[in-house]
């Protein structure tokens, strides 16, 4: 009998022991200029996201969490794991007839994930290069692509319209919708009039429905629309019934931008739902992120809502840079309903990621990333947290700097335009022409507030013992950055050592990408179709290698 005892406790050990953890799958949904107060989380009496909200409330909301300023930015650093100054990619968007990418040399996040078993699929924007095919995203690790490759895109008709910025302000038109499958590029024709976000839902559920999950997990990447302007002709676009919601708004345009918040809503649940119904979420991550905070009060012909954050989208005050985020999954359910005020980086997905997949971020040198794996923090609450410091961007190009260290942030010409037109507090729109949005302070755990907007104090981001346009902030005390505190002598100190950790950054900083007009990327050269234009992988005057990199081991 003792025999047996042992014998089966010995099995069971054994047994146990031999388990493999099943892979999670992992679905990123990824919303375009989504302002920090236009989810309900974060306690916006104005808007209707129930569905994300549920999601957020029963995840862990991440309320420290920061991305670049703008779209290709952010999205170079999700994708790569390095600050945007770390692929020359730290000056504005990739606009037309510019070739510019992430250089070929550094591995991407779909790459990663399927070295691990993963296959990868990519839904929405891309907006990280496609003037030659091998920076087209079946060229960087998905096995399939539905989306277009620029930054804006006619919701409808699914146009890129726009005059270029060459100085001779041309008009440049055609079509940038496509469905590209193991690096077979397609153009899509059969989708005019299908609203983007209702596109995206179906191709995603289409995807969930068709995977063999017994196979090898899924890594979906779904980069939204909404809430994104769509081009100078129609600058906010959003099926009626969804727009009707809002009557009480009296703003047009606040009214427009509404519906299409709810539009991504429905999206997420739809998405959601597939899921479900495929019988996965209890193994299934989903992490929720906007690329940049909001551009407000009619920038960018726009009108989210970031307040009590200063400013807007393409500055780094916190309006532009602190984005709404959460994770949501069984893998979390020691942390269900908090909200972390960890410090954290869009970077730093890739190896928290890898660390979910069953891989090894260790293994990954700073010389492959910069981000730093938050798999500890988010599933135990008492694990340290991993970061402290974050160089949020470096532009020679436009002098600017920004840094944060611990609870400073430190800024040098904050905006990547030059001046500071929307530097500072924004209210949205509100019943009435001369009533904004209220707000009421305390009305959800994860809202920022910071009392009512000083009178009698300069809110400029100046020094006067410098000259210079630059700015100091006690973030976890001030995180509507209404005290600069850049000349004042109880924290030159402060300013001193974040001026060092800047320094050691620019070290390592790769120059942006700066490259001529190329005429040749007129979509009427190419059928008035968007699409890769040259066969010339180069980066025009670049100093990065253009040779595909070789299989990194995890």
């Amino acid at each position: 009998m003792q025999l047996f005892v042992v014998t089966l406790v010995l099995t069971v050990v054994i047994f146990a022991e031999c388990v493999v953890t099943k892979q999670p799958n992992i679905v990123f949904f990824l919303a375009d200029d989504l302002g920090w107060n236009d989810v309900g989380f974060h306690g916006s009496q104005q808007v209707k996201t129930p569905f994300i909200d549920s999601l957020a409330k029963s995840g862990i909301i991440l309320n420290n969490y920061y991305t670049a300023s703008m779209c290709t930015p952010s999205r170079a650093s999700l994708m790569s794991g390095r600050y945007p100054f770390r692929v020359g990619l730290q000056n504005f968007v990739i606009d037309s007839g510019e070739r510019k990418g992430i250089p070929l040399e550094f591995k991407l996040m779909p790459e990663y994930l399927n070295k691990l078993g993963y296959e990868s699929h990519m839904v929405g924007k891309w907006h990280l290069g496609s003037f030659q095919k091998n920076y087209t995203p079946t060229y960087r690790g998905f096995e399939s692509f539905y989306g277009y490759y620029y930054g804006s895109n006619d919701y409808y008709d699914h146009q890129r319209t726009v005059y270029t910025d060459d100085g001779s302000h041309q008009l440049w038109w055609g079509l940038d919708w496509h469905l590209d499958i193991n690096q077979k590029m397609s153009n899509v024709y059969s989708d005019f009039g299908n609203y983007s976000s209702h596109a995206f839902a179906d191709r995603a559920c289409n995807l969930i429905k068709n995977h063999d999950f017994d196979s090898k997990p899924i890594f979906m990447y779904v980069a939204f629309q909404n809430v994104h302007t769509a081009s100078f002709m129609d600058n906010l676009q959003v099926p009626r019934e969804s727009e009707d919601l809002f009557p009480n708004i009296w703003h047009k345009w606040r009214r427009k931008y509404l519906g299409m918040v709810y539009e991504l809503d429905l999206a997420i649940e739809k998405i959601f739902k597939s899921l479900q119904s495929k019988g996965i979420l209890d193994n299934t991550i989903i992490i929720f992120s906007s690329d940049n905070g909001g551009a407000v009060d009619g920038f960018g012909d726009n009108w989210a809502d970031n307040f009590p954050l200063r400013a807007s989208k393409s500055y780094y005050y916190e309006g532009g840079v602190r984005s709404s985020a959460f994770v949501w999954g069984n893998l979390f359910k020691n942390r269900s309903g908090q909200i972390a005020q960890n410090l954290m980086h869009i970077t730093d997905w890739l190896p928290t990621l890898v660390d979910f997949a069953g891989g090894n971020s260790t293994e990954l040198s700073t010389n492959d990333i910069d981000g730093i794996s938050m798999s500890k923090i988010l599933t135990n609450q008492s694990a340290p947290s991993p970061r402290d410091e974050l160089p949020l961007n470096i532009n020679s190009m436009t002098d600017l700097k920004a840094i944060r260290y611990k609870n400073f942030k430190y800024l040098l010409n904050p905006n990547d335009f030059g001046d500071e037109s929307y530097s500072g507090w924004y209210k949205a729109p509100g019943t009435y022409p001369d009533r904004n949005e209220t707000m009421e302070p305390d009305t959800m755990p994860a809202q920022i507030w910071c009392g009512d907007i000083p009178k009698g104090i300069d809110f400029s981001c100046y020094s006067v013992i410098t000259g210079l346009n630059e700015c100091l902030y006690d973030i976890e005390n001030d995180p509507c950055e209404y005290n600069n505190l850049v000349d004042n002598p109880n924290y030159l100190d402060v300013k001193q050592m974040l001026l060092e950790k800047l320094e050691k950054w620019e070290k390592l900083a790769l120059p942006p990408q700066n490259p001529p007009f190329d005429q040749s990327g007129d979509p009427k050269m190419q059928g008035y179709i968007w699409q890769p234009w040259t066969d010339n992988p180069d980066l025009p005057n670049y100093p990065c290698s253009t040779k595909k990199h070789e299989p990194l081991k995890i």
